[in-house]
């Protein structure tokens, strides 16, 4: 009976070192930003300022540029007294309709000039529609003329000049938030398969001394074409600024922990 127990014990503790990874089994992978985006025109025109140089840190919502804000801001108020114009046309041809309609009761005027006054009314109230639209469009692009930045975040690379002819497309800036980074490495599939989201690892950066704890975010669900392995990426909190993108990482594999994919955010 102890035999048994003695070989059930021992079996049982080989399974558990088979599952686990060897304490001093690590990756190594570089930090990367939780986001990067590439900030691209959506007008055409020539930059008349810009608002950041590289390094400068962005608010979300903060104007990057200006593109031709006189020629939109004039467009804008054109859209907008053509507005006005077709407003008050519009107005003049309903109190013309009621005055018609007043009349064709008291068989003052034919129907056919009621279906006439009715006909002008119907294209004064079509035109005006297309008149707000044109309003709502210049406005738009009179916004756009100015694009911020979509997250709050550093400016890595400006890529505007003043007086420079910009595009539809064209590059403006490339902006990153770097309070959060991602350790990207691949594994095979022995090692792939122990790990789960959540799970908390130990991440140590070389060049400054930094042990810090990352969290498990991405498994990949399959092997990428020319992948050599299953896609991890790991995150660590980067809120004190004392990491850059770019640095290297050694992502130790043995798990020191486990919590839910929102708690490791």
């Amino acid at each position: 009976m102890k035999k048994i127990v003695l070989l059930t014990c021992l079996l049982f503790s080989s399974l558990l070192r088979a599952n686990a990874f060897d304490p001093g089994q690590y990756s190594v992978a570089p930090l990367l930003p939780e986001k990067l985006v590439v900030v691209r025109s959506q007008v055409s025109g020539v930059v008349d300022a810009y608002n950041f140089e590289n390094g400068d840190p962005v608010k979300k919502g903060n104007a990057l540029l200006a593109i031709s804000a006189r020629d939109y801001t004039l467009n804008l108020n054109l859209a907008r007294y053509e507005l006005d114009v077709s407003k008050s046309e519009l107005a003049t041809q309903q109190k013309q309709l009621a005055r018609f309609q007043s009349l064709y009761k008291t068989k003052g005027i034919s129907a056919s000039d009621l279906d006439n006054q009715t006909r002008l009314t119907n294209i004064s109230q079509a035109q005006h529609n297309a008149s707000n639209v044109r309003y709502d469009i210049a406005r738009e692009t009179l916004n756009k003329s100015a694009p911020k930045a979509p997250f709050s975040g550093v400016i890595v690379e400006r890529t505007v000049e003043l007086g420079q002819f910009i595009s539809v497309g064209d590059p403006l800036y490339t902006i990153v938030d770097t309070q959060q980074l991602k350790a990207r490495f691949h594994l095979l599939e022995a090692d792939f398969t122990r790990l789960k989201k959540g799970d908390q690892l130990k991440v140590v950066v070389p060049s400054i001394g930094q042990s810090l704890t990352g969290h498990v975010t991405v498994l990949s669900p399959a092997i990428q074409a020319d992948a050599p392995g299953f896609l991890v990426e790991v995150t660590v909190n980067n809120r004190a600024g004392k990491l850059s993108a770019g640095m290297e990482s050694r992502v130790y594999l043995d798990v020191t922990g486990r919590t839910t994919a929102g708690e490791a955010r």
